[in-house]
């Protein structure tokens, strides 16, 4: 996100460019946000709010005689679900030295990890204490992530509806969430490749029944020779596999499965 200030009084010109060709534009009035004009009217509405509750936060914003243009790239595919609205979130937080969790709360209902991961130089263990974050750093890169990939399924998926739907599911087992934590430990810790598909599997599991919903390898991959785990809103956007098959072989069954976008590991995680 680039932002430069405008001689123009109380505008803010908003340009939101993916893969280098404008996606999006709006003019908001920085007094109350209205939208002077846009592109898209719901993409209009979702920045609007973010730009009123960081306004809440950082009052010194509609105060500013001056106007904005703020620049925004995004250099990977929109519809794949890698973080674009949590790294918006992240980047006005940067700009109105605010807290970021704060802004995403007013916003979101779900646990705000993305927004850290989106500010985060290393790998993270993230969870809420008294519905406060806390973010530890860690290390993970284990001697087989060329056993690793992601492979996209094309099927976008809306992550703010999952985790309403999960909520109105009134969740709430210390024994499940103490199983959950215990499984990232056992794959941030495993040191072969079995030992980490092992975890893998029973996280997947574990998720599925509390999700009620079936795992994506018995549903779209039961000959799959590997494992499969839902990354983000169930069964949607990406999925991390993890297997002994060589990358040809990855890449030529998920082909046969109409699904070609698989990358690895490092070329995702760098």
């Amino acid at each position: 996100m680039f932002v430069d200030e405008l001689p123009d009084s109380g505008i803010l010109r908003w340009e939101t460019y993916v893969l280098d060709k404008l996606w999006f534009s709006a003019n908001f009035h920085l007094e109350d946000m209205g939208i002077l004009k846009s592109s898209n009217e719901k993409t209009a509405f979702f920045i609007q709010k973010l730009l009123k509750e960081g306004r809440k936060l950082q009052l010194g914003l509609n105060r500013n005689t001056k106007g904005y243009y703020i620049q925004n790239h995004i250099d990977f595919d929109i519809n794949w679900g890698l973080g674009s609205s949590s790294s918006l979130v992240s980047n006005l937080a940067y700009w109105l030295d605010i807290d970021p969790f704060a802004l995403y709360s007013s916003s979101f209902q779900g646990s705000g990890y993305d927004v850290f991961c989106a500010r985060a130089g290393k790998p993270i263990l993230y969870q809420l204490k008294d519905h406060f974050p806390e973010v530890h750093e860690t290390y993970f890169k284990p001697s087989f992530t060329d056993n690793l990939y992601f492979v996209y399924l094309e099927r976008k998926q809306d992550s703010q509806e999952s985790v309403r739907e999960f909520k109105a599911r009134k969740f709430m087992d210390d024994h499940i969430i103490r199983k959950v934590s215990d499984l990232t430990d056992a794959m941030l810790k495993a040191a072969s490749l079995s030992e980490f598909l092992t975890a893998m599997r029973s996280h997947e599991e574990t998720l599925s029944a509390v999700l009620g919903l079936p795992m994506v390898k018995e549903g779209l991959f039961p000959d799959f020779q590997g494992e499969i785990k839902s990354l983000g809103a169930w069964g949607g956007d990406f999925v991390m596999v993890g297997t002994s098959l060589s990358q040809k072989e990855v890449k030529e069954y998920f082909s046969r499965n109409n699904m070609p976008m698989v990358f690895k590991y490092s070329e995702i995680v760098y």
